[in-house]
């Protein structure tokens, strides 16, 4: 990964599941809109609509920059049960809600009905979930800020499936206003944990095996990420099917470099989470 440098702030609380809104939280200019929409992936959309899409499997909310709540929500439609990606933001702060819209053409696993999303430096809207009659665990994200969206692409080691009990991706912003996502994946015969975080300008920097933590069981998705003053970030995890207070934590050594070794929380003590 590449380095970002030295930062000073305090650590930032975890996100797990951050949405911005249905026109985003930035306007791009009319141009900028255009030309995104033509290099935008043809898409079977479904009309925006009012009222709930259908029957809510998950969803998750988050407070926008300029202060409005938008909802991403996965929804069965009422005809044949299959699952969609819808959302919709606040009209303005504190106010009702605008149109629900969907989120591309895919349909999602009901099986495995994952929702876990993050916004860009610059106010593009990524999103993170597992298609119909798939393991495989897809990213989504708009092409200019409020535009388009792409189509559905593979995000995780290659040819890596997402195990079914693991939990949710967690999408840590750090205070440049880049990404850190944290994700579980199946890795030969077991499962290890694998991070992927954003340069400065935004762009994914590749998957980075965590290992399976230090104890035989392996360690699920973090239950906190924090990043230190100087910018490395530490993330502790629950070991997996363990009973409670089993934890075990990590830490970057250099600013979006190198990760150190799993300490077990139990025998080492954990210094954050």
């Amino acid at each position: 990964m590449r380095g970002k440098g030295k930062r000073s702030a305090a650590a930032l609380s975890l996100v797990c599941a951050v949405a911005i809104a249905a026109g985003g939280w930035l306007a791009p200019s009319a141009q900028a809109q255009a030309q995104a929409q033509a290099q935008a992936p043809a898409q079977a959309r479904q009309r925006p609509v009012a009222t709930s899409p259908g029957t809510e499997v998950g969803s998750t909310s988050v407070t926008g920059p300029d202060g409005r709540v938008a909802q991403f929500g996965i929804f069965a439609a009422p005809t044949d049960g299959s699952e969609y990606l819808w959302y919709r933001t606040q009209l303005r702060p504190g106010g009702p809600y605008g149109d629900w819209q969907q989120v591309a053409s895919a349909r999602i696993n009901f099986q495995l009905p994952v929702l876990s999303a993050g916004v860009d430096a610059d106010g593009r809207l990524e999103v993170f979930t597992v298609e119909y009659q798939s393991a495989v665990l897809v990213r989504i994200h708009q092409l200019t800020p409020g535009g388009p969206w792409s189509t559905p692409q593979a995000f995780g080691p290659a040819g890596a499936d997402v195990p079914r009990f693991f939990g949710y991706p967690v999408v840590f912003a750090e205070r440049d206003g880049s990404l850190a996502f944290f994700e579980v994946y199946q890795s030969g015969s077991g499962t290890e944990l694998f991070v992927n975080e954003q340069d400065g300008h935004g762009s994914w920097t590749g998957f980075t095996d965590l290992g399976a933590g230090p104890e035989p069981e392996p360690v699920g998705v973090p239950t906190s990420v924090t990043e230190a003053p100087n910018g490395t970030l530490t993330a502790v995890a629950h070991l997996w099917n363990a009973s409670s207070g089993y934890y075990a934590e990590i830490s970057q050594l250099t600013p979006g470099g190198p990760w150190g070794p799993w300490h077990s929380c139990a025998t080492d003590g954990c210094t954050h989470g």
